[in-house]
């Protein structure tokens, strides 16, 4: 027994834990049959070939190894703090569908969700089950309100991606794609209640209260100015290397920020997924990739200020894959003409010895640099070059001693000369001698002839995939945008007899589906509308010259309703012809007792 027990723990150290189990599924009967585990660790190949896969499917549209499917867990130390995210790759010749989608023949790895249906040809298909099965909802009642407002072009999901002290991330979906995101929420009322707690725990329950609403709502806005600085600078962004902003949509509640969804995992998950460390030319390739993002940004004056592994997320497992820099929320544009700022901003362990001292002059984008140098540090040692100072030493002195110590580390790590010499030109006490992006990226570990062309076209390949975002449409919208673009599906087309039992009572306005249907409808002007219309209203997509204002009137017969405003004529149109959308600002349609005038 004894035997067994420890055969099962060794076994399950090997495997990882349970995520969940694949299926045959057979969509008529809706009944699973050969169900498969997942476990963490594992790697599973489905598809035709015995000798290569581990869930064999004997069809002959089936490829030899049609599909890949794999784990990634951002902590393993805490592993029950973020579900295990199970990712799924089509490597078919002949392609899948995810849930009706396409999947894209190994281009794009996607996130599987608890029920997930994957067909991998006509009399066969798959289905996923999860572990964490049911996944409840973790929205309060207002972003579920918020989230249907926009739910006609993203849909998030309960599917839990990650969490913050300001915000969670769950997976998002593009309505009619099978394009899934990341959509960061930030509920600003637990911001006001977080920042509360902070200084109830720094002063104690006997502060002043009047200087407690005070700092509160300055600390609130701080926060939301830092969200929209990090929204500002990602929407003038395009690059391989930098995280890609989809959209932000923002209320007084709320802010969703949704961003392009990695399936590689951060690098620090990364790093334990390779042993540990990485060897100087695999660290090469990832941290060649990190400067040229940091080359485009400081280009362009913006500082990221919080480089570190957890902020490098990686578009897969694979050797020579796209790497991404995200979380710009300390991130800051510079002023060219000081080229200086002031702000305690980042993470100690990677922060620079000028940020952290906080001296008058202020720090340069030369910070970057000295946090690229200790990331660079944990990539090629597996540890981390700095740990908190003990009690009563000075912070330099303590660094001084690290940084020494870390030459020994390398050595024995067998840590080769130029990447050992690229580490200690960025690790310099004194800013002046660090060396600037543009020196970096010309550094020999990346330029010296044995490697250099290996290098540009692996770079190349890693980036062939990516493609600009489109800029003809506002990337940071208002949710109130979407009340016109997502009209209440509760309350399309209503009935005559809706509108005579006045069961729209609330605000509201008609929009034509098609102009076209419309004879001789007439609108009322800006002018004459009632101040508490407010200033949202803009125009009928189908027909952008024809103002979208509300009408004055609604009374209705059985088949037809009858539309007039104050200088108007009254038009009659069927009930099928008209949707109506629920305006916050805009005043009560009621149906009179007689016919309009």
């Amino acid at each position: 027994m004894a035997g067994a027990s420890q055969t099962r723990t060794q076994l399950s150290s090997l495997l990882g834990s349970l995520v969940g189990t694949i299926c045959k599924w057979d969509p008529v009967t809706e009944e699973s049959s050969d169900p498969m585990k997942i476990y963490s660790r594992q790697e599973i190949y489905v598809g035709r070939d015995a000798a290569t896969c581990q869930y064999v499917i004997d069809d002959p549209v089936v490829s030899n190894k049609h599909l890949r499917i794999y784990t990634i867990i951002f902590d393993q130390d805490n592993p029950g703090e973020v579900a295990p995210l199970v990712y799924a790759q089509d490597m078919s010749m002949n392609g899948s569908l995810w849930n009706q989608h396409r999947m894209g023949n190994g281009q794009r790895n996607l996130l599987l969700s608890d029920g997930d249906i994957i067909q991998l040809s006509g009399r066969v298909s798959l289905r996923y089950d999860s572990v964490d099965h049911p996944q409840t909802s973790s929205f309060t009642p207002t972003q579920e309100s918020e989230m249907a407002m926009f739910d006609c072009e993203y849909v998030v999901t309960n599917r839990k991606l990650g969490s913050g002290a300001y915000g969670v991330v769950h997976m998002a979906c593009k309505k009619g794609t099978d394009q899934q995101f990341a959509c960061k929420i930030v509920d600003l009322g637990a911001v006001k209640k977080r920042v509360a707690k902070e200084l109830e725990a720094q002063h104690g329950k006997g502060y002043d209260k009047n200087i407690s609403v005070s700092y509160v709502g300055m600390k609130v806005q701080e926060k939301l100015e830092q969200y929209h600085r990090e929204a500002g600078i990602l929407e003038n962004l395009q690059h391989p290397n930098i995280i890609g902003l989809e959209k932000v949509i923002q209320s007084e509640n709320t802010i969703y920020m949704i961003q392009d969804l990695l399936t590689g995992g951060d690098l620090f998950s990364y790093i334990q997924h390779k042993g540990g460390r990485l060897p100087d030319i695999e660290a090469a390739v990832i941290v060649r990739q990190i400067v040229i993002a940091l080359d485009y940004l400081h280009d362009r004056n913006i500082v990221h200020r919080d480089l570190k592994p957890d902020n490098i997320l990686m578009t897969s497992r694979a050797d020579g894959c796209r790497v991404v820099l995200t979380d710009f929320g300390c991130a800051t544009l510079v002023n060219p003409v000081s080229n200086r700022m002031s702000t305690m901003v980042g993470t100690f362990e990677f922060s620079a010895p000028e940020v952290v001292m906080q001296s008058d002059r202020g720090y340069t984008k030369a910070a970057d640099l000295w946090s690229l140098g200790c990331l660079t540090a944990v990539v090629l040692t597996g540890e981390p070059l700095f740990d908190n100072a003990p009690k009563g030493c000075k912070m330099n002195s303590h660094r001084t001693r690290a940084i020494e110590k870390l030459k020994w580390k390398m050595n024995r790590r067998q840590v080769g000369q130029r990447a050992q010499d690229f580490v200690f030109q960025l690790l310099q006490h004194d800013a002046s001698k660090r060396m600037d992006v543009k020196q970096a990226l010309q550094h020999e570990w990346f330029t010296n002839p044995a490697h250099k062309s290996e290098f540009d076209a692996l770079y190349e390949r890693s980036i062939r995939d990516w493609k600009p975002r489109s800029t003809t449409e506002p990337r940071i919208v208002g949710l109130e945008s979407y009340v016109k673009a997502c009209p209440s599906q509760s309350n399309q087309n209503p009935s005559a007899s809706d509108l005579e039992s006045n069961s729209l009572s609330q605000y509201s306005y008609i929009k034509p589906e098609s102009c076209s249907q419309w004879v001789g409808f007439s609108l009322l002007s800006t002018a004459e509308t009632d101040d508490r219309q407010g200033s949202g209203l803009t125009h009928i997509p189908e027909s952008p010259d024809v103002d979208l204002l509300p009408c004055k009137d609604i009374t209705s017969t059985d088949s037809h309703l009858n539309v007039s405003s104050n200088n108007a004529d009254a038009y009659s149109v069927t009930s099928s012809q008209v949707s109506v959308t629920h305006y916050a600002t805009l005043p009560t349609l009621t149906a009179p007792s007689s016919p309009g005038s």
